[in-house]
C-alpha cells in the first residue's frame, strides 16, 4: 500500500511555517496577493529611478521561494516594465494646484490609495513619513524622560493649525512678514510630524491649503521670493511634500525651485544674498540652500547639475572654517571683521551641513563639535548670540547626529529649556532681541522642529553616497526585505 508521502509534502512537513503561507495566502486569496504583489513593483517604475526598481526585483526575486512562486515569476515576465510619466499617467490625477482647493484633497487620498495596500512583503527602506510608532521609537531611544516634548510639539502644531491665515499661508510679524519663509517652515513642521493631505485626519486640510499656497506663489524662473533664506526654506518643503505625496505637479515646482538655487550657486560653492555673484560666502544662506538641495536629491529630482552643486557646497562652507577655534566664520570679507568673526550659530549650521554632505569625519566637523561641547541653552541667558532659537535648531541637529555623550549632554538641557520656555498657548517667541523681532511663528516653527529631531527622518537625514545621483541615497536598512 502506498504511503502516499512525496518529496513535495516532506518538504512541505518539513517546514510547517511554509504549510501556514501557503495554506492561508495560496488559497482563495493567492490570485489576490499575486496581483498585488505585480502592482507593487511596476509602481516602482513610476516614482523610482532604474537603479532603485532593479535592486528592489533583485532583492524580491531573491527572497521568494521559487518552487512556490513559480506564478509570480510568469506574471513579471509578462509585465510590461516600460516607465510611465506621471505626470500624464491617466489613472492618476494631476491637480492645478492653484485651481479649486478641494482638488488637492482628493487627489492625495487617491495616490495613497494606490500604494496602501496590504502585502506579504516589508520594505523597511521605503519610507512614506514618520508614524506614530515611528515617532514613539524615536522618543524612548533619544528623548530625554523627564520632559513631555512630543506634548510640547503637539501644542505648537494645533497653534500653528490656528494661526494659519485663510489663503494658506503664515506671515511673521510687522517688517519680518515674509510669508515665503514663515509658510515653509511651518509646512516643515507639519511633514515633520507625518500629516500629509491624505493622512492625518486632523492636520490634512492645513498641509493641502499651505502646499497650495507655495506651489501657487512660484515664478517663472522657479524662485518662490527673492530672499535667497526665504526661498530655499520654500524649496526645502515643497522637496519634502513631494518626497512624502509623490503629487506630480509638486516635482515640477520642486524641479524648478533646485534650479533657481543651483543657478544662484558661485563658482567657489558659497551662497550669499539675493544669489548674488560677488564672491561673498554667507554660512547662514548657505545652510538653508544646503537643506532645499539634499531634500530635493533625496526626493530624486531629475535637475542638471544638482549632485555637482552638493558637492560645491561642502567646498564652500569648509572655507569658512576656522582652524585654531574649531568655528566656522559668518561671511570672511577683506575689511570686514564682523563678517569674518565666528559664531556659535555659524558653527552649528557648518557643522550641520557638512554632516548632512556626507562629511561627518571630516576635521571641519570634528573642530566644530569640539567647540559646540561648551555651550549650553539658556532661554534666559542665550549666550553668544542674538538669535539662539536658528543657533540651537542647527547645533540640535548636529549633536543629535553625532550622537553619544554629545547628545546626551546637549539634549538633557535643550530639552528641559525649550518644554519651560513654551508658552501656554503653545508657542514660543525668541529671548533674543534680534529674533523676537521676527514673531511668533518663526520662533514656534524653529522651536518644534528642533524638538522633533528625535524622529526626523525626510529626506535630508539619509546619507549621500560616494558617487551621488539624484534619488540614489543609501539608508542604514535600504531595501531588505521580510517575508512574512
Amino acid at each position: 500500500m502506498k504511503s502516499g508521502r512525496t518529496p513535495e509534502t516532506d518538504r512541505r512537513r518539513r517546514s510547517p511555517r511554509l504549510r501556514r503561507i501557503l495554506d492561508h495566502v495560496w488559497g482563495p486569496t493567492g490570485s489576490v496577493v499575486l496581483h498585488v504583489l505585480i502592482i507593487l513593483l511596476l509602481l516602482q517604475f513610476v516614482i523610482q529611478p532604474k537603479t532603485v526598481r532593479d535592486r528592489t526585483i533583485e532583492a524580491v526575486i531573491e527572497a521568494m521561494n521559487p518552487a512556490d512562486l513559480d506564478d509570480f515569476r510568469r506574471e513579471l515576465d509578462r509585465a510590461d516594465p516600460t516607465p510611465v510619466d506621471p505626470v500624464v499617467n491617466p489613472a492618476i490625477p494631476t491637480p492645478d494646484l492653484a485651481a479649486d482647493p478641494g482638488e488637492l484633497a482628493e487627489v492625495a487620498p487617491a495616490m495613497v490609495e494606490a500604494v496602501d495596500v496590504f502585502s506579504p512583503l516589508t520594505m523597511p527602506g521605503l519610507r512614506f513619513g514618520v508614524t506614530a510608532s515611528l515617532r514613539r521609537t524615536g522618543l524612548e531611544a533619544n528623548g530625554d524622560r523627564h520632559t513631555d516634548t512630543e506634548a510640547c510639539v503637539v501644542r505648537a502644531l494645533e497653534w500653528l493649525k490656528d494661526r494659519q491665515l485663510a489663503d494658506g499661508s503664515w506671515s511673521g510679524d510687522g517688517a519680518a512678514r515674509n510669508p515665503a519663509a514663515m509658510t515653509g517652515l511651518a509646512l516643515l513642521c507639519f511633514l515633520a510630524h507625518g500629516e500629509t493631505p491624505a493622512s492625518s485626519e486632523r492636520y490634512g486640510g492645513t498641509v493641502d491649503r499651505a502646499i497650495r499656497w507655495l506651489a501657487a506663489r512660484q515664478r517663472p524662473d522657479g524662485s518662490f521670493d527673492d530672499n535667497a533664506y526665504a526661498n530655499a526654506i520654500a524649496v526645502y518643503a515643497v522637496a519634502e511634500s513631494y518626497f512624502l505625496t509623490r503629487i506630480p505637479s509638486l516635482r515640477l515646482a520642486m524641479e524648478g525651485g533646485l534650479g533657481r538655487i543651483i543657478a544662484g550657486q558661485q563658482d567657489t560653492g558659497a551662497f550669499t544674498y539675493g544669489y548674488a555673484k560677488n564672491g561673498r560666502r554667507d554660512t547662514s544662506v548657505a545652510g538653508w540652500q544646503v537643506q532645499a538641495l539634499k531634500a530635493g536629491f533625496v526626493a530624486g529630482a531629475d535637475v542638471p547639475g544638482l549632485a555637482t552643486a552638493l558637492g560645491r557646497c561642502a567646498d564652500g562652507l569648509r572655507a569658512n572654517h576656522e582652524p585654531s577655534t574649531g568655528r566656522f566664520l559668518y561671511a570672511p570679507e577683506p575689511g570686514k571683521p564682523d563678517g569674518s568673526r565666528p559664531t556659535l550659530a555659524c558653527t552649528g549650521i557648518g557643522v550641520l551641513s557638512l554632516q548632512m554632505l556626507g562629511l561627518a569625519g571630516s576635521r571641519e566637523v570634528e573642530g566644530g563639535l569640539r567647540a559646540l561641547a561648551g555651550h549650553r541653552p539658556d532661554y534666559r541667558a542665550p549666550e553668544g548670540t542674538g538669535r539662539p532659537l536658528y543657533a540651537w535648531y542647527y547645533i540640535t541637529q548636529a549633536m543629535f547626529r553625532e550622537g553619544q555623550s554629545a547628545w546626551r549632554r546637549w539634549n538633557g538641557a535643550f530639552a528641559r529649556t525649550m518644554s519651560a520656555a513654551q508658552n501656554t498657548d503653545g508657542s514660543w517667541i525668541s529671548a533674543g532681541a534680534e529674533e523676537a523681532e521676527l514673531g511668533p511663528v518663526y520662533g514656534t516653527t524653529v522651536s518644534a522642529l528642533s524638538l522633533m529631531v528625535y524622529y526626523r527622518t525626510l529626506g535630508t537625514y539619509a546619507p549621500v553616497p560616494a558617487d551621488p545621483q539624484p534619488g540614489r541615497v543609501s539608508q542604514p536598512d535600504d531595501v531588505p526585505i521580510v517575508v512574512l
